[in-house]
């Protein structure tokens, strides 16, 4: 298998997703097409081949059949992991030796401009698979986890709930979830580095940050449901990266 094109087009497959960060009430068609157009980016450097006019063809259609699934509101996070998975299975079977997706000359050029601005000589040996696969574990915990972490507390009937036991606006809601964003981030990061204690206090500080909100038990119990559940996602994330960097 092509690692760089796999890893390549999953990123762009994952930033194209980010649109669907704070569309809670279902993305639309410009969303849908948006997210389809996006990882065609990549086809210029790809040979032209039946390889290249599949993916096209999977791209193409991909929109449409993510918008058949967004219009179901109480399984949208589930269906958003599914169509994921059908875009990994999909790309997986593009980028393998059945179809053998080659990068082109384009690329080749591109490369060799990235290697003259870093200062690097031709033969460097520069793993473009490595890079691919950090920014993909990245790309991961800022989005797809959310997803499946939204997921899960659905599964466990948890609402989000603000003090007192009041139902949270979306300000206060959006809020928690950037601060989420960024603690799956830092896990994530301190995973790789095998920083283990800044894990704790990165908990530790957002406990302090929360101490006047906990005096409601039901509130308590919510956050610390969702911040446990979003620090194993991002820590197995990290894991996974790294385990995988080490073979």
């Amino acid at each position: 298998m092509n690692y760089v094109i796999f890893l390549t087009l999953l990123n762009l497959i994952l930033i194209s997703r980010l649109k669907l960060l704070f569309k809670d009430q279902g993305a639309g068609r410009k969303d849908a097409i948006i997210m389809g157009l996006f990882p065609c980016l990549l086809l210029p450097f790809l040979q032209f081949n039946i390889s290249w006019v599949s993916l096209l063809v999977w791209l193409i259609a991909y929109p449409w059949l993510f918008l058949l699934t967004e219009g179901k509101p109480d399984r949208q996070n589930r269906n958003r992991m599914i169509m994921l998975l059908l875009h990994i299975v999909v790309t997986g079977i593009l980028a393998s030796p059945l179809f053998n997706l080659q990068l082109n000359s384009l690329a080749a050029g591109i490369e060799q401009f990235i290697y003259e601005v870093l200062f690097l000589s031709p033969g460097a040996d520069f793993n473009w698979a490595t890079v691919h696969l950090v920014f993909f574990g990245f790309l991961l915990v800022i989005n797809e986890t959310n997803i499946l972490l939204r997921y899960l507390l659905n599964v466990f009937r948890l609402k989000p709930i603000g003090e007192k036991g009041k139902k949270t606006d979306e300000k206060e809601y959006n809020t928690g979830r950037l601060i989420g964003i960024l603690e799956r981030i830092f896990v994530f990061f301190f995973v790789l580095l095998g920083q283990f204690a800044a894990i704790g206090f990165i908990l530790a500080a957002k406990g302090v940050a929360r101490f006047q909100d906990f005096k409601s038990r039901t509130f308590a119990e919510y956050v610390l449901i969702g911040t446990l559940l979003s620090t194993l996602l991002a820590m197995g994330v990290g894991y996974l990266v790294k385990v995988i960097l080490m073979l």
